[in-house]
C-alpha cells in the first residue's frame, strides 16, 4: 500500500467519526428543542420550536447516516 493510500484511509476514519458524533449531537440537541415545545406558552413559539427541531433533526440526521455509511464503505472495500 502506499502511503497515500494510508493518509485517505485515515481520512476517511475521520470523517466518518466527525459525521457520526456531530450527527448525533444534532439529532440530541434536536430532541430537547422538540421537548421544549411542551413547555412553551405562544402558539407561534410551538411553531417556531417545531421548524427549528425538525430542521436541525433532519440535518443531524443526514450526518449521522453519512457517518456510518462512510464507516461500513471503508470496511466493505477493505475485506475485497
Amino acid at each position: 500500500m502506499a502511503a497515500i493510500d494510508n493518509q485517505d484511509e485515515a481520512r476517511t476514519v475521520h470523517d466518518s467519526q466527525i459525521y457520526t458524533a456531530l450527527g448525533a449531537f444534532l439529532l440530541f440537541f434536536s430532541f430537547v428543542v422538540l421537548i421544549s415545545i411542551f413547555f412553551t406558552d405562544t402558539m407561534i413559539g410551538r411553531a417556531t420550536n417545531l421548524c427549528a427541531g425538525s430542521v436541525i433533526g433532519a440535518i443531524g440526521g443526514a450526518m449521522f447516516y453519512k457517518g456510518i455509511k462512510l464507516r461500513s464503505d471503508r470496511s466493505r472495500s477493505e475485506h475485497s
